[in-house]
């Protein structure tokens, strides 16, 4: 920044501190003048032209700031300034028309009919970082979720579905075991993720920046919240999503719900491979194929996902929480963590479960079936051989406290 434009942005600054709302608006005018592509300076326009009462000149500069906010790939940042222009214009349609025609999906389907009948709820989103990039009509970067959808779709979320939230340095955004009901995305500032914030075991587990999503898992589950996040910058600007709005534009878009089952799909298992070996291993089409397979299932604190001596139905992997495993004898087994596999020994033997596993607390799984685990996950040898290994420990284990245990598992000689 040069000298003559920083020393008018500080004469800006003390007028708008000041008060003094004509001469800050004019003031910053000339900050734009003279520099042209600082689109803070033409938004800060926008608000002291919007506090002033001037709302047809307000609305004129935000719809510049959105358009150089789009055409820059600030998608949120774009849509939060949209939110604001719909504050005092709700007729306005030019920028929800831009955005939608910049970050919609590259193959804009045609709009569905609504449909007056309310479609199934999706199955459970989880909030992740590892992006979803479909191709933009535009081309430029593609946003998670909303770019998969269509321009009509896109724009109908975006006008009806999306609340602007201001936060300053402190505030809790989300709460770790508060009831969740909306998504976020953080437009400006940063923030911190926390396991047990409040507490002497607190620890800061990720980071959020401008342009991220999270708690994506309340847009479709009610599932509580996972973590905490607090915002760590001196102030923040975050696009609320509540779910009920979103199932809204589900019902009347249907093939809104098909987006975000498949958005749901690919991240909760891109999560799950990050932790586990055994998926980390499955080429790209056993992924692709294991993604369509799985189901998602929440439990409750003191419920038994599988009980010892009856057969297990599939495998299931540990997404969130922790569960309790244990043995008749009263042996209690190392805790499941998240991204462990359980089930996997009575898929491989035939046989029954091996031990009780017990959610603690409130927990995620994913399941996927015997056949669709035994025609995808074993099929594939390196995979096969993690899933043997990890089988046969727990089955000598369990030996070890049951004299009468009859399960004889040999790698060489199970049926995988």
């Amino acid at each position: 920044m040069g000298d003559a434009v920083r020393e008018l942005k500080d004469k800006a600054t003390e007028l708008t501190l000041k008060g003094k709302l004509p001469a800050a608006i004019e003031a910053w005018q000339k900050v734009v003048a003279a520099a042209p592509d600082d689109v803070p300076a033409r938004q800060k326009v926008a608000e002291l032209q919007s506090k002033a009462g001037r709302f047809a000149d307000s609305v004129a500069t935000y719809e510049e700031v959105a358009k150089r906010y789009a055409e820059k790939g600030l998608f949120f940042k774009a849509s939060a300034v949209c939110r604001l222009i719909q504050g005092s214009d709700p007729a306005h349609q030019r920028t929800l028309d831009l955005i939608a025609s910049l970050y919609a999906r590259s193959k804009p389907a045609t709009p569905p009919k609504p449909v007056a009948t309310p479609a199934p709820e999706p199955e459970v989103i989880i909030d992740l970082d590892e992006p979803i990039a479909p191709p933009t009509a535009s081309g430029l970067p593609s946003i998670p979720l909303f770019s998969m959808l269509s321009e009509a779709e896109l724009k109908e979320v975006l006008r009806t579905s999306m609340e602007v939230r201001a936060f300053v340095k402190g505030d809790v955004v989300v709460s770790e075991g508060a009831p969740g009901d909306s998504m976020f995305a953080l437009s400006e500032g940063a923030a911190g993720v926390f396991r047990a914030h409040g507490t002497p075991n607190a620890r800061r587990v990720a980071a959020i920046g401008a342009g991220d999503s999270f708690g994506e898992v309340a847009l479709v589950s009610g599932a509580s919240r996972v973590a905490t996040v607090v915002v760590e910058s001196e102030t923040a600007v975050a696009l609320e999503f509540p779910r009920e709005a979103i199932y809204d534009v589900a019902r009347r878009f249907p093939p809104v719900r098909q987006r975000i089952e498949a958005f749901t799909r690919e991240r909760l298992l891109l999560n799950l491979m990050r932790a586990n070996p055994v998926l980390r291993a499955l080429p790209e089409s056993s992924r692709a194929a294991l993604q369509a397979a799985f189901r998602v299932k929440r439990a409750n604190d003191g419920e038994a996902l599988v009980t010892e001596g009856s057969a297990a139905t599939g495998v299931s992997m540990l997404l969130r929480g922790v569960c309790l495993v244990t043995h008749q004898s009263g042996e209690r087994y190392p805790d499941l963590k998240e991204g462990d596999l359980f089930g996997e020994v009575s898929v491989l033997t035939g046989g029954p479960a091996t031990a009780t596993v017990t959610a603690m607390g409130e927990v995620l799984t994913l399941q996927v079936s015997a056949e669709a685990f035994t025609a995808i996950v074993l099929s594939d040898p390196a995979a096969a051989l993690a899933v043997k290994t990890l089988a046969k420990q727990r089955v000598d284990r369990t030996a070890q406290y049951d004299k009468d245990f009859g399960i004889a598992f040999v790698l060489e000689d199970s049926r995988v």
